[in-house]
């Protein structure tokens, strides 16, 4: 009897172990497969916010779109130099006795550069004094007056001028020989009688010495014929100077010209008072001037004609012999829709812009463009459903693999510059 109740037994507690197993794997109430699905409709919600806070805004530089004169340049090189620069020359001779001035020292108009001994130039003039009056008293001795016919002289003075308007239509023979006919006419009807008296006295060659002697001893002073600054100065105190001989050299560098080489093919659309822009590479400089002189010959050799351009170059730091390099404004073409060149792409072979939109978003558009210089695009047409308009913004950095929708941050929103806005009308 104890014998079989021990396996019914224990068959029964393995069938409530296996029962009990079954309802802890299996099975499950309501309540337990509601949260099961909160708990996974939360976690498929908090992977969509991860996946919209990833999205990053990309960082670019914007530029604006403007309208305005699009200039179209002309290159040319050339250098500087100095519309005004003589070598100042001994006029008499002598020993110079004073240098006063050093090769770089700025000059002002008039002022002494070197002196000759005056003292023989000196005694030549009062020499020169001494016979004017010599002569002066010839005069008083003689006692007599000698008064022009006024009226003789005003007609001698408009005969010669009849003569010299016809000059052109005589010969050089003819013209003296009808002016000596109205001189002696004139000298019979009494007009030369005080020109006469002083020639006969010695006065008048008295004053023509003393005229002389009196420039002579101004040419012993050596001054600045204008305002500049001295080089190549070779004259030494002490030495004697021959008349022609070369003291120094002033150059006038507060007014400077560039003479550039345009080639005869550019020189079709050039005209005096064109903008231009000349950059010295020495300084790294760029001076906005305008073209004065188009030259009216044709080198025929390198067909190139020369093109003049002037500037006031106040603080001497461009110097005569500089190389330049000019951009002159050759075609201006007015109120053209234009963007900054670097905003331009090209993709499948075609031009296109990224407008910056409000949010801001980078909009993809198709345009034709037409005329362009360095710096801008003209933008002839707008596809892809959108539009350009002065002062839009548009990307010009960082955007070669930008795509449409792709949003954006922007760094800074580039003015727009025109080089030439002081010689166009914007």
């Amino acid at each position: 009897m104890t014998k079989r109740f021990i396996p019914i037994f224990a068959a029964s507690a393995l069938l409530i172990l296996a029962l009990g197993w079954f309802a802890g794997c299996g099975g499950g109430t309501d309540a337990d497969v509601t949260a099961a699905d909160s708990t996974a409709v939360a976690a498929d919600d908090s992977t969509e916010a991860e996946t919209v806070k990833k999205e990053k805004a990309i960082k670019v530089d914007a530029g604006l779109v403007r309208r305005g004169d699009l200039v179209l340049p002309v290159f040319a090189d050339g250098v500087l130099r100095t519309p005004r620069a003589v070598e100042i020359r001994n006029k008499v001779t002598g020993q110079i006795t004073q240098v006063l001035v050093r090769d770089g020292d700025r000059v002002r108009a008039g002022q002494l550069l070197a002196r000759i001994d005056p003292r023989e130039y000196a005694l030549s003039l009062e020499e020169s004094r001494y016979r004017h009056i010599q002569a002066l008293s010839q005069i008083a001795a003689e006692d007599e007056e000698q008064i022009d016919d006024s009226e003789a002289l005003a007609d001698f003075v408009a005969a010669r001028a009849g003569l010299q308007a016809r000059r052109g239509d005589l010969s050089d023979e003819q013209f003296r020989s009808q002016l000596l006919e109205l001189e002696l006419a004139a000298l019979k009807e009494g007009a030369f009688r005080q020109d006469m008296f002083a020639q006969r006295t010695g006065l008048a060659d008295a004053r023509v010495a003393e005229e002389r002697a009196r420039l002579n001893l101004e040419y012993t002073e050596i001054r600045a014929p204008f305002s500049g600054v001295v080089s190549g100065l070779v004259a030494v105190k002490g030495e004697n100077a021959s008349i022609g001989q070369v003291i120094c050299s002033v150059y006038d560098n507060r007014n400077l010209e560039a003479v550039v080489d345009v080639l005869e093919a550019d020189l079709g659309n050039l005209a005096p008072g064109r903008p231009t822009l000349i950059a010295v590479p020495a300084t790294g400089d760029t001076i906005r001037t305008t073209v004065d002189v188009i030259s009216p010959m044709l080198d025929q050799a390198s067909r190139t004609c020369q093109v003049i351009v002037r500037f006031e170059n106040p603080d001497d730091r461009y110097r005569p012999g500089m190389f330049v390099r000019a951009e002159i404004a050759a075609r201006i073409h007015p109120d053209k829709l234009m963007v900054p060149r670097e905003s331009v792409l090209i993709r499948d072979d075609r031009p296109l812009v990224f407008k910056v939109t409000d949010e801001p978003r980078a909009q993809w558009l198709y345009v034709d463009i037409g005329l362009e210089n360095s710096e801008w695009v003209e933008i002839l047409a707008v596809h892809s459903g959108g539009s350009l308009a002065s002062g839009d913004k548009v990307v010009v950095s960082d955007h070669l693999t930008l795509a449409h929708e792709a949003k954006l941050s922007i760094r800074k929103t580039i003015p727009p510059r025109d080089r030439w806005a002081a010689g166009t009308a914007e």
